[in-house]
Formats: structure tokens, sequence, C-alpha cells
């Protein structure tokens, strides 16, 4: 830490390790560069765990370095001695030990790693004596990711335009291995061929999801049984950067796919006979022929009953209908706004819901879909990008377990807004439990005043069921530039009407 800042380097201190890692990973992939976390040993390393499982299958480029025992330490002395590299050997893209001899070699395989497709971990630990020795002269080596080869691209993109020509009802998925520099052009080929187009969630705003040719989120989200009846019904699936961990269903396995990769999906799996090609070069070539045929809204019933699902009643008894939440808030936010989400019933809702209409735009914890992830996302997304307005949308189960952090994001001058959706549960669970005719329980809790933390974090606060008083004091946080907590008491009920 004094040598970062000896270097002009800023340390951002976050009150968890977790979030910490969670911060740096959206950060990096936001600026095209490693998000870097540091912890100590044991216990610090320990709760890096779960920010690098998340990189890992969310394909965001995280160094993560730890500090450890010493080698030349005895065996016998076993206090806060865990085996750190064979823990996380099996999700880290690149794992080893920095030391004054290899540090201009380490750090830099290290850093590249992070960025080659699909993006990824890179692991090291650095022991305390180590870290206090001067390295050794060198060379800084950083060894280049291999680009998808472009050759094969022209053909790729004849073979995808003979599909089409055939197909009565195609529909574009597009997913998580999409390069999001891709996006003018992947906008351009879906409005010049007017292509039925969906996206998995972290790939939201990628295309302008209030377009007509938009279908939906595909993944999980709400109204997930329409957008499966949605697939089901297409004559051709072309799955253009579709990763399947972001799917929690089996269907891409189960049907033909039409697959358009330039990279490994997550985990470095690749679907047999799938050559990789560059998606820039197959777009380019694309965009050199018209479409094939025309597809006059062959989804129109499924974005209707999509659009239906969204419509409920007033809510009832001091709650808001779920619906109206994104509504209200979708009315006043910017366009480049970025919004980040925790996991939850709410996460549903906003990844079906919620129009992004520019990439980079929408952050979730998907292929993980780990709890706790929107209110650190926020705070790397911030950072990254201090003049967008970033709007966290957690549930009160998540907020329970970072709200501290709302202290971090005031001290290092990082305002955003946060919406608490409040139903008093684990609601998702609790659904679960429904849906197979047992009992609620144990998934209910009492409880914390959303507004009276915000407030012991230095963050104002207001609770309401008024879509009108949420969209004004949203717009209000964004004009002047502060942050503000707004907590909104829902009926857990209401969203078992919208999946």
């Amino acid at each position: 830490m004094d040598e970062l800042r000896r270097g002009g380097i800023d340390f951002v201190l976050m009150r968890h390790e977790s979030n910490a890692g969670l911060a740096a990973a959206v950060y990096g992939k936001l600026l095209r560069q490693p998000g870097v976390v540091l912890a100590t040993l044991g216990p610090g390393a320990a709760n890096l765990m779960l920010p690098v499982a998340n990189a890992h299958l969310e394909l965001e480029p995280l160094l993560a370095i730890s500090a450890q025992i010493p080698d030349e330490f005895p065996a016998a002395h076993t206090h806060q001695r865990l085996p750190l590299h064979d823990a996380y050997r099996p999700i880290a893209g690149y794992v080893d030990t920095i030391t004054r001899a290899n540090v201009y070699d380490v750090v830099p395989r290290a850093l590249a790693r992070c960025m080659e497709r699909p993006y990824g971990v890179s692991y090291l630990t650095l022991s305390a004596r180590e870290a206090l020795e001067t390295a050794v002269d060198g060379t800084s080596r950083c060894v280049r990711a291999t680009p998808a080869s472009t050759s094969d691209a022209c053909a790729a993109a004849d073979a995808l335009r003979r599909a089409l020509a055939h197909a009565g009802r195609p529909l574009v998925v597009l997913g998580l291995g999409i390069d999001s520099r891709n996006a003018p052009r992947i906008r351009r080929w879906v409005r010049e061929w007017n292509l039925p187009v969906a996206v998995t969630p972290k790939v939201k705003g990628i295309v302008d999801e209030t377009i007509a040719s938009f279908v939906g989120v595909v993944g999980g989200m709400a109204a997930d049984d329409v957008m499966c009846e949605a697939i089901a019904a297409a004559d051709l699936v072309v799955g253009f950067g579709l990763d399947p961990v972001e799917i929690d269903k089996t269907w891409h396995a189960e049907r033909p796919i039409h697959w358009i990769l330039e990279a490994p999906n997550a985990t470095g799996v690749v679907p047999p006979g799938t050559p990789l090609v560059s998606h820039g070069a197959l777009l380019d070539a694309l965009l050199e022929q018209s479409a094939p045929r025309s597809w006059p809204a062959p989804f129109e019933e499924f974005q209707a009953r999509r659009a239906r699902i969204r419509r409920g009643r007033a809510g009832a008894g001091g709650t808001m209908w779920p619906g109206d939440i994104v509504e209200s808030l979708a009315s006043v936010m910017p366009p480049q706004t970025i919004v980040t989400t925790d996991v939850g019933s709410h996460k549903y809702l906003f990844g079906q819901y919620w129009p992004s209409r520019e990439p980079e735009t929408f952050w979730t914890s998907n292929g993980l879909s780990g709890m706790a992830y929107g209110l650190s996302a926020a705070i790397g997304a911030k950072l990254a990008r201090p003049a967008a307005p970033v709007l966290a949308v957690v549930g009160d189960g998540g907020f329970s377990m970072n709200a501290q952090e709302l202290e971090t994001a005031k001290r290092i001058g990082a305002p955003f807004i946060t919406v608490v959706i409040e139903d008093g549960s684990y609601s998702l669970i609790k659904i679960s439990q429904a849906n197979k005719k047992l009992p609620a329980y144990r998934t209910e809790f009492g409880p914390i005043d959303t507004v009276k933390v915000a407030d012991a974090c230095g963050v104002e606060a207001v609770r309401t069921a008024d879509p009108g008083e949420l969209a004004t004091t949203a717009k209000r946080a964004v004009d002047e530039g502060r942050a503000v907590v707004l907590a909104v008491p829902v009926d857990s009920d209401d969203y078992v009407r919208m999946f």
C-alpha cells in the first residue's frame, strides 16, 4: 500500500474483501484493463473466493493479490496458512508467487492473462518478507493475447446469410462473448436487416431495447416462460456470442444453435464443431450485403405477452407494484445510466424490463448469481465512469450484507442512487417453496430500517411507495450529482405474477 502511495496509484479502502473484488472487476472491464484487488493472508485471501469465482464466470478481468506465509517458514507454522494456490488454481487462469527475482516477469504475465479472451482472473501471492525486498532489475515482458482468426470470417458470414435466407422465424440471441466495441456494427446489422433479436442480461444495451425488433431478455429473468416459448418457436437460433454460463435452463444444449463465437465461452468451452471467427470481420462482411429476406414481426405475439406481464395493479397496503419501479425510474434516468443489480427477484424484474439503450450499462451477477453484487458493482462503475449516472438496485436481503459500503462510496466521492426494494424476505427461495407446494419456512426476516442505515453512513434516504415521488427524487439526485438511497416497499407475492 505504501508503494502505491509513493507511486501515485490510488488505493480504495473498502470494508470487505469480497466487495472490493467485485468493484475492481467491474471497474476493470469498463476500462478494458484488469481491475486489481489486494487482501491480506488467511481470512482476507479466503474472502477473495467470491469475487474471483464471479469474475471467472462473468468474464471480467481481475488480478487478485493476497499475502501468504513465507515459503521459508517451518511447515509446523500453520497459523493463517491455507493452500491458496491449490484453492484458486481451478478458477484462475494464472496462479503464481511474486518474488523479488520474478516480479518483472510474473506480474506482466498475470495482467496479460486477465485480458486474454475470454477475460478472466489471475491470482498472485506475496509474502510480507518478500514485499520488503528490492526487486531484481528486469524488463517487463507482457504476453499478448492472440486475437480470433479473421481468415474464415467471410465463409462464416456466407453460411449465416444462407441459414437466415431459409428461416421464416429466426432469432438472434446476443450473449456475453461479444466485445462491446462491436456494438456499432451489431446495431447497424440488426437495424438494416430488421432482425428479431434477444439478449442475455450481461449484454443488455448492446442493442437499443426500445427498437421494434427487440424480443426480450433470455436467461432466467422475469417472463422466462414467454422467452423460452419464443426460442422454441424460432426456426433458427443464432447464438452470437451466446454463452450458456448465463442460462439456467438446458435449451442451449437441447436444440440446434447456429453458433457465432470469436473466443471460448466461460471455463474455456467451445461447442463441438464451432470455429472461432472475428466478430468484427464477420459483421463487416454481412454489412456489405443486404438482408437475404424480410421477417415481418415474427415474434409479435411473444413481445405482446412479455409487455403485459410487467403491467399489474396499483400497489396495495403501502407497497409499490414492482413493474412501476422500473417504469418510474426509466422515465427520468438518462440513457447512459449504468444500472447494477443484486441477485434476487428484483434482478429478474430489471433484467427483463429495464430498457437498456447503450452498451455496458447493465451489470449483474448472472453466471455465478451472487448476492451483494449491486452495491459493490456500482462503486466500481462510478469510479470507472464518473460522469455517468449510476443506479444500484438491491433487495433488502442483499443490502443488509454490505450496506456499510455506502460510507465507502461517500468517502471516495462516488455518488450514486441506491434503490432498496423491501419485501422482508428472500423472495426467490420463498417462491421456490411455494412452487413445490411447501410452506414458507425461514425465508422471511424482520425489518432493518434502510433510511436509518443510510443516514448512519452519511447518505440521504427516502422511503416511498409512490411512483411519482420515486421518479422525482431520483431525477433530482441525478441533476444535482449526489447520492440518495430510495427505500421502496413491495409485496413479495407480486413477484409471482411476473415470473
